[in-house]
């Protein structure tokens, strides 16, 4: 008789597939045949379409109303309980830090044993710290997030790290990204993919733009994110970028992409990717560009370097200048382009399988089970 599989809830916290729901829906998809996943997400959206294709289990479950007012605690556990308290499942993982804290300041409350991923570094109170080291076991996605909430007062036996990992892709594309924007295939592209926003440092390549644009007058620029966030100061921000793109008279080569679903289609008509964040525990996007033999010019911030190490040109945040500099150098020397893009991906593919992702994730979760901690 084959062995019972593992039965594991986890919770996510948006309808829109980031990088963290994407990850940790590729090891479900790795670990079908060893783990039996449940995914407790907010109903509608790529998410929900994303479950559906990789016939994962939806229950919908949502952490903020239609208006995107948070739920309370209370009104969660109502609905969250009667789940837990059915036994149909065997550990209970959190796909986030602020899930995380949820269910740590209510860990009393569930008889099995409870995960989370820390997949962002953001300013915690000790009260917080206090909730996430209630859990069983925290997962941290790179070794920088790892020694952040370390220093937060995260006991070492109590978190371990665990890349994401990636698969090799196809490099079919299925979408003509050159002839959907008007230009012809000698053209060539550099794209800007993430959630617009200050984090992501959209400004300082808007602000380096101008440098690169007049350097190299055959490269037009993709931008692939949108503003998620409702907020004044967000709209302000991305009306900002699209004023100075204006101002500088860009507008006929900086391409507004909004979110894309085949962003694994697109990167491999693309270029170069430039990542200018401020921040960056382990971005997905510079998995998926290395995966695809994309050059990288990134910020050397977070976890970047520990993933691309000498593979990608690295930069400080924050510097227009320094960032200018390193994307005329890989535009302007296709041979550079080239070895950079093949030794990321052979390190990609060597260092941050999927495989490796998934065999660990794995093991993590059944020494909980079989430690009772």
């Amino acid at each position: 008789m084959e062995p019972q599989r593992l039965r594991v809830l986890t919770m996510m916290e948006f309808p829109t597939a980031l990088g963290g729901e994407r990850s940790l829906l590729s090891v479900a998809g790795q670990l079908r045949e060893q783990i039996e996943f449940s995914i407790l997400a907010p109903p509608g959206g790529e998410l929900q379409t994303l479950l559906e294709t990789r016939d994962l289990q939806h229950l919908p479950f949502s952490v903020r109303t239609e208006a995107g007012v948070r739920r309370s605690d209370e009104e969660l556990l109502r609905e969250l309980q009667p789940l837990i308290e059915g036994k149909r499942f065997d550990l209970l993982h959190a796909n986030s830090v602020t899930l995380g804290r949820f269910l740590g300041r209510h860990r009393d409350q569930f008889d099995l044993p409870v995960t989370a991923h820390l997949r962002d570094v953001m300013k915690l109170s000790k009260t917080a710290i206090r909730d996430l080291s209630s859990l069983d076991r925290l997962i941290a996605v790179s070794g920088f997030v790892c020694d952040y909430y370390l220093k937060l007062g995260v006991e070492p036996s109590q978190i371990v790290r665990i890349y994401n990992g990636i698969d090799p892709v196809s490099e079919e594309t299925p979408c003509d990204i050159r002839k959907e924007i008007g230009c012809g295939p000698e053209t060539k592209l550099a794209a800007t993919i993430g959630q617009i926003g200050l984090r992501k440092g959209h400004d300082t390549l808007i602000a380096a733009l101008p440098k690169i644009a007049v350097a190299h007058p055959d490269w037009q620029f993709l931008i692939i994110g949108e503003r998620f966030s409702g907020k004044q100061e967000s709209r302000d921000y991305f009306e900002s970028l699209q004023a100075a793109v204006h101002q500088h008279e860009l507008t006929a080569r900086v391409h507004w992409l909004g979110t894309r679903s085949d962003v694994l289609g697109i990167l491999p008509q693309t270029d170069l990717l430039i990542h200018p964040a401020r921040q960056e525990p382990f971005g997905r996007v510079l998995l998926e560009a290395a995966i695809t033999r994309t050059a990288i010019v990134a910020t050397d911030v977070g976890g970047s370097r520990e993933m691309l190490d000498d593979t990608a040109l690295l930069v400080p945040p924050d510097d227009p200048a320094a960032l200018a500099t390193a994307c005329q150098q890989v535009m302007a020397d296709a041979n550079l382009r080239s070895q950079l893009a093949e030794r990321a991906a052979a390190r990609i593919r060597e260092q941050f399988s999927l495989q490796r992702a998934a065999s660990e994730h794995r093991a993590l979760w059944e020494s909980v089970l079989s430690s009772g901690t």
